[in-house]
């Protein structure tokens, strides 16, 4: 199981949202403007994403800005993670990121304010952590850390 896989609650409490988690490997494909699919360069996977309008879902994963990026940082992608792929979601628009430092049980979030990231909220993982912006989605970090060690 990856790290990813802990964050998200089983699937029955998503049944009813308009939004749907999914887990890497699924690519995001993050156009710079309006240009075509084969002419975007900017394709990453996020460890875990959610997704509210789902219509811009199909065969080749999303098109466009996911509603919620989770990355798991580790020893060999925090550095790519938290520079070239923050700064791509930042320009995509993603409004909430959430780096998740598993060995320092630290979690950063991001969340967009004028099209760009503010100060980001820095908190030890302990307790639980609501999403902004996929509704009634909660982390319980006790569980998730509890899956992982």
């Amino acid at each position: 199981m990856s790290s990813a896989s802990c964050f998200a609650r089983p699937p029955t409490h998503w049944k009813a949202k308009p939004c749907r988690p999914y887990l890497a490997p699924f690519d995001v494909r993050l156009p710079k403007s309006d240009e075509v699919d084969e002419r975007i360069d900017t394709v990453l996977q996020p460890d875990l994403l959610a997704i509210c309008e789902r219509t811009r879902i199909d065969r080749r994963g999303l098109r466009g800005a996911p509603d919620w990026v989770v990355e798991v940082l580790s020893p060999s992608t925090a550095g790519h993670d938290q520079t070239l792929k923050l700064a791509a979601y930042e320009r995509a628009g993603v409004p909430e990121v959430w780096l998740v430092h598993p060995d320092d049980r630290v979690l950063t979030i991001f969340r967009l304010q004028d099209k760009a990231y503010g100060r980001p909220i820095i908190q030890e993982l302990h307790g639980e952590t609501a999403v902004d912006t996929v509704p009634d989605v909660v982390i319980a970090w006790d569980k998730v850390l509890a899956r992982l060690d």
